[in-house]
């Protein structure tokens, strides 16, 4: 499996290049983590969102063109399961608007950016599946479709599933297609939601 399939998106949004790229050289040693676009604007910010819906939005509240706020309302509009780390000078006296709270969990000081950043990152990777949006099934997976997604989001392939499981590789494919069409995602994205779910946790 590409490690990538497995990884949280995110996208960063930082004017002062030199902290951007300090931002996504820290993020790059996140192994769960895959930066898909960097921004230095609120106008390319916006258009980064509505093109890769990241999982993870990373985001500068003060930009050239206009607050960060307005990243986040547009990344809501397409992807409102999406989560945003806000880094502001004046992170104490910030007060995140109503309808943006249930997207943003955190807002770090920029002076502090690198530990406090690090902390929240780790709190959204090890969230219980629970806080991030449940597909809605026809029909509940039974305990050994729920066993076998939880082995594919600790990114175990079908061979590998089957030994640990001791079944056929062909028993686990029909599994894994059965898991697929109750969850209504395959490949790559089945691979993700596990992951995000973090090791496949109950969705009954």
């Amino acid at each position: 499996m590409n490690p990538v399939e497995s990884s949280l998106r995110c996208v960063v949004v930082e004017d002062q290049l030199m902290f951007l790229q300090l931002l996504v050289a820290m993020l790059a040693a996140q192994p769960r983590l895959e930066v898909v676009a960097t921004a230095d604007s609120v106008a390319l910010g916006r258009l980064a969102c509505i093109n890769h819906r990241p999982d993870v939005l990373i985001l500068d509240l003060a930009l050239p063109d206009g607050r960060g706020t307005l990243v986040v309302e547009a990344l809501r509009a397409v992807s409102p399961s999406s989560r945003v780390i806000i880094l502001s000078g004046e992170a104490s006296s910030f007060v995140c608007p109503r309808e943006l709270r249930d997207m943003v969990p955190a807002v770090v000081d920029k002076t502090r950016a690198y530990e406090a950043l690090s902390q929240e990152l780790a709190a959204l990777l090890q969230r219980p599946g629970a806080e991030w949006p449940e597909p809605e099934l026809a029909r509940p997976l039974t305990p050994r479709e729920n066993e076998i997604l939880t082995l594919i989001g600790r990114g175990l392939s079908n061979r590998e599933i089957a030994a640990k499981l001791h079944l056929s590789q062909r028993t686990v494919e029909t599994h894994r297609k059965n898991i697929a069409a109750k969850v209504g995602a395959s490949g790559p994205e089945l691979i993700r939601l596990a992951a995000l779910r973090h090791g496949g946790l109950p969705l009954v």
